[in-house]
């Protein structure tokens, strides 16, 4: 068969890591699948679909704002693509691509459309926003055959919010290497990410893996650390990821006189190695779909601290595995971090409840299984899976 999928920025995240996963297995199973992306997108992540045997398209005219010209003009040459092209399935992946991308394919004649929730873009945002998205979501649900959430939470506040059929709603948890996350050794340069001299230990540490971009609230986490902090002297909070607010970031962190405390790894291969650093895992995000980043914290036994998010009780325990705190009130996450480094009695009770997380269940051929029972259901000829 001919499988499409189409994703307007093709860059390092959650997302894009699912939907590679998806076409190499699509691939392996004998299919031809092709990737649609727009033009803000990663050259390597880019030659990493290549590379699993995937053809690739970049849309120039598919952008990540919203924006009436370039999204009626995405359409039109995305319809003339698929018409050429006639793929079996079109999946399209989060909220513009999935606008944009389920018209074009239902314009084009594809016979099955299905649609991938990585996140929601009506949460955590102002009552308009809000309400033009749940109502763009409204209007695409009908030229969907079936919805496939990274959690059953994110897919159900989706029926709740009256988007699409209940029968039509799946989900496929999010997937990744948990094994890569088990057991994890430091990095080599391990003192100097963290500003420790030779001879002295590791002091208790929160690490935060994301992208500095504001939807992390980064910024705002470390303005609050001040005041969480205060009168503490042994820490550490350390920041890897790359992003649009990291020089803000590090010039606040200048300015706050917390060079010494708060620390910044960069993008780095080996993630791995960032969580094996932390005793706590953080995560301040006003939106996420399934977020990736605890369930790999959870995989090294390491606790979390965490914004109340959709399909965050999908993975940890309030007070048992992790700490989850206000959406709205990243300061209450500094807070929850600074007490939580200085109290090891807890800490070591929430180290046991991480590890006893069953994190397998966000394997690569979980996941892949998942989409292809959905793909059975709604694929007019035979679908055959790997």
């Amino acid at each position: 068969m001919k499988i499409v999928h189409i994703q307007t920025r093709w860059i390092t995240g959650g997302a894009e890591e699912n939907v590679l996963s998806s076409c190499e297995h699509q691939v392996r199973s004998g299919h031809q699948v092709v990737l649609i992306h727009g033009q803000d997108f990663d050259e390597g992540m880019r030659k990493k679909v290549i590379a699993v045997g995937a053809e690739v398209l970049t849309l120039p005219e598919m952008i990540h704002p919203i924006s009436s010209k370039s999204d009626l003009k995405a359409i039109i040459r995305l319809t003339k693509i698929l018409r050429k092209m006639q793929p079996d399935i079109v999946h399209t992946h989060n909220s513009k691509a999935g606008v944009v991308g389920r018209i074009a394919a239902r314009l084009a004649g594809v016979p099955t459309v299905i649609h991938g929730i990585h996140i929601l873009p009506f949460v955590n945002v102002g009552k308009l926003k809000a309400a033009l998205y749940i109502a763009l979501e409204r209007m695409c649900a009908p030229l969907t055959d079936a919805f496939i959430s990274v959690s059953p939470s994110v897919r159900d506040i989706c029926i709740e919010k009256g988007i699409g059929k209940a029968s039509r709603h799946y989900y496929a948890f999010s997937a990744m290497d948990v094994d890569r996350f088990k057991n994890p050794e430091l990095p080599d340069d391990w003192r100097s990410l963290l500003n420790v001299p030779d001879g002295e230990e590791r002091p208790p540490t929160a690490v935060m893996l994301a992208a500095f971009e504001p939807r992390k609230r980064i910024i705002e986490f470390i303005q609050a650390l001040p005041y969480a902090f205060a009168g503490s002297d042994d820490w550490r909070v350390l920041f890897a990821g790359r992003g649009q607010t990291e020089a803000e970031a590090r010039s606040l962190v200048e300015i706050l006189g917390l060079s010494e405390k708060v620390c910044f790894a960069g993008f780095r291969p080996d993630p791995e190695a960032m969580i094996a650093l932390a005793d706590i895992g953080v995560l301040t995000s006003a939106r996420e779909g399934l977020p990736r980043v605890v369930v790999q914290f959870a995989a090294a036994g390491k606790p979390s601290v965490i914004s109340d998010l959709p399909g965050i009780g999908d993975i940890v325990e309030n007070d048992v595995n992790a700490i989850v705190t206000s959406a709205r009130d990243v300061s209450e996450a500094a807070k929850a971090v600074a007490a939580l480094l200085s109290d090891p009695v807890k800490l070591n009770r929430m180290s046991a409840g991480a590890r006893q997380i069953d994190v397998d269940a966000w394997s690569p051929a979980r996941m892949n299984e998942a989409i292809d029972e959905v793909y059975r259901r709604y694929t007019h000829a035979a679908y055959i899976s790997t």
